[in-house]
Parts: structure tokens; C-alpha cells; sequence
């Protein structure tokens, strides 16, 4: 650590590469403000003691003014400048000097029907995403981790990097039959966020819905185990949030975890239930046409039948021509019988 600069040393000191890079912007963005590098920086923090903070509250500040940060990225990066000086001995006691970082309020969360949208007009790649997505509530730099070798095994534990936390994992076999589907046409999948997202939006525009990210989908998924009443303990094992580690450990060997989350993921279908309707044959539709128009027919042919059998007809001799008949019940014939009947007395005409 000798030949290392300041910066450096502390970059090595932070494991995850995300954070890294995040802190790192910190301090670059710190440098621009104070218009000094990293060894002047410590040599003032330790000069200025308390008033140091102040400079930190006007770097907030600045940070929405002059960059147009949320208050929320703000305050992200006075984290990475608290990493930076604790690391240093000289940490920053920022009690009560700065808002509290608050929760996103999301305007917009795809329903089901999204998704399933969505998914039917994605290409192999992006049905894969979202199938292994569904299956694994992660953070995106937890699904971009995992191997197919894994997605094959269908069960399997993961260590999350942000949190450095120990989550169970399953696969259903749709998700392993598009991954091997994908591996046998040669695609793969984008190894980046970057990537990721980018196939993301892509497919929206194509689906006509609106942007859905890494984060929506996983709040989609959380959202959904709540709503069926599973316990807050078995959502967080099942999405890498911190869990007391006895209770952790107790709950990563239970079998019914799988069930907890196929309840979940049951609820969640990507793809559409097909409903199919056996439409009626040729015949199966005239019936129901003649069943509507049957009063009309019977009427029809009641009259045809009366004028041809019902009566008496004679010459002027007197002599019988045709005897009057009783007339057939023609309330109890169907209505093909009776369309039947109604051309057989037209012909007689």
C-alpha cells in the first residue's frame, strides 16, 4: 500500500465494484466543489475540525443546485465522502445536519397484464431475462451473477453484493427450457446493467407499455408476496434483505420455503392463459338459428298444412275430393323436423 495513493487505498478498503465506482464519483464531484485533491482534503478536515461539516452541508447543496441531483443522490454521495474520511480516522458526524434519504414514490408499476404483454412480444433473450427475473427476485447485479450451470440445477443459494447476504434461490423449468434454448441458438444474454436495461426498454417500445426496469419488476414480485400474505421473513430470505443470521440459517434448510415462493411465482404467470372456445359445427349452428326463428317456422307451417289437408274439397257433382285430416302435433317436432315438413308442403303446392 506503500507505492498507493490515497485514493487508491481507500478504493481497495470497498469490496463491491458498484459501490466503488459510486464512491469514487463522490469524491471526484468533492474535488471539483473544494477545488482541491484528496491529500488537501484530509489536511483541511483535519485542520477545520466541526467547520469542515459545514463544508459538507454546502457540497449537499450544491450538488442539487449547480448538478441538478435528487436530494436522494445528494445524500448517496455524502456517503461515498463519509466512507472516504472514516476510512482516514476522520470521520463525519453529520447528525441531524442533513435530510434523511426518503423512499421513492413510484408513479408507475406494471400490473400482470404488463408483464404478460411484455413477455409475448420479446425476442428469446428478453422472455429468458424475464422468466430467470420472475424466478429469482434479485438486484440486477445479483441476476447478472448467476451461472447457467445453476439456472440447470433449478436450486441454489446466492450471495447478494450489496448487502453480502445469503438468499435461496429456485428456477422453474420454463426459465431452464429458455436458457437452454437460448445457449442452443447461440445467443447470450448482455452482461451488463447497462445492457440489460437497454434490452429492457427495447422490448417495451415493441410491447407499447411503459418503461419497466430491474427494480419494478422486483418490486412487482415483493408486492405480490405480500399481497398473499406471506411473512416478512420468508420475503426477505427469498429477495436478499438482511435477516438475522440464526433466523437465516433456520430458514434456508426449510422445505417449505419452495412453497412459499411457487405460491408466488403461481401468481405471476408471463404468459397469457389461453381460453379455448369449440366453436359449433355447421350443423350444431343451423339448429340454433332454427331454435331462434322455430315460432315463425311453426307458425308457417301450420298455415301450409291447413290449407292443404285441413278442409273438405269437392267437385260440383258432389263428389269428395280429399277428406279432412287430423293435423299432426307440430308443437313437439324439432325445428329441423319442422323445416323438413315446411318444404315437403311447399313441393306440394
Amino acid at each position: 500500500m506503500d507505492n498507493m495513493t490515497v485514493t487508491e487505498e481507500w478504493e481497495t478498503s470497498i469490496l463491491a465494484t458498484k459501490t466503488k465506482v459510486h464512491h469514487r464519483n463522490a469524491l471526484k464531484y468533492f474535488e471539483e466543489f473544494l477545488k482541491k485533491n484528496p491529500e488537501e482534503m484530509l489536511e483541511l478536515r483535519s485542520k477545520e475540525g466541526k467547520r469542515f461539516i459545514t463544508r459538507i452541508v454546502q457540497f449537499y447543496q450544491w450538488l442539487q443546485n449547480k448538478k441538478s441531483l435528487s436530494s436522494n443522490t445528494s445524500r448517496s454521495y455524502i456517503i461515498g465522502l463519509q466512507s472516504f474520511f472514516a476510512y482516514y480516522d476522520l470521520p463525519l458526524k453529520l447528525k441531524n445536519k442533513l435530510p434523511k434519504m426518503h423512499m421513492k414514490i413510484e408513479r408507475y408499476r406494471p400490473s400482470l397484464e404488463d408483464l404478460q404483454k411484455l413477455y409475448r412480444f420479446s425476442d428469446l433473450q428478453t422472455k429468458a431475462w424475464l422468466s430467470l427475473s420472475r424466478d429469482v427476485p434479485g438486484r440486477m447485479s445479483d441476476l447478472l451473477r448467476i451461472t447457467h450451470e445453476q439456472i440447470e440445477q433449478g436450486e441454489f443459494m446466492l450471495l447478494s453484493g450489496k448487502e453480502n447476504v445469503i438468499g435461496k434461490c429456485y428456477v422453474t423449468e420454463a426459465t431452464r427450457e429458455l436458457f437452454k434454448q437460448c445457449s442452443a441458438s447461440g445467443i447470450e444474454l448482455p452482461k451488463t446493467g447497462r445492457g440489460i436495461n437497454i434490452m429492457l426498454e427495447r422490448a417495451c417500445k415493441v410491447a407499447g407499455i411503459s418503461k419497466i426496469n430491474q427494480h419494478l419488476l422486483r418490486k412487482v414480485w415483493i408486492s405480490k408476496a405480500i399481497d398473499l400474505g406471506l411473512s416478512e421473513i420468508v420475503i426477505k430470505v427469498l429477495t436478499f434483505k438482511s435477516v438475522d443470521e440464526s433466523m437465516l440459517t433456520y430458514w434456508l434448510n426449510r422445505t417449505e420455503l419452495r412453497d412459499h415462493w411457487k405460491k408466488v411465482v403461481g401468481a405471476l404467470p408471463l404468459e397469457a392463459t389461453r381460453v379455448y372456445v369449440r366453436l359449433p359445427s355447421i350443423e350444431e349452428a343451423v339448429e340454433l338459428v332454427m331454435e331462434v326463428q322455430k315460432q315463425e317456422l311453426l307458425g308457417k307451417v301450420k298455415k301450409l298444412w291447413s290449407e292443404k289437408h285441413g278442409k273438405y274439397t269437392s267437385t260440383g257433382s258432389g263428389e269428395i275430393l280429399g277428406l279432412m285430416l287430423t293435423q299432426p302435433d307440430f308443437e313437439k317436432m324439432t325445428p329441423k323436423e319442422l323445416l323438413k315438413k315446411y318444404l315437403e308442403l311447399l313441393k306440394e303446392t
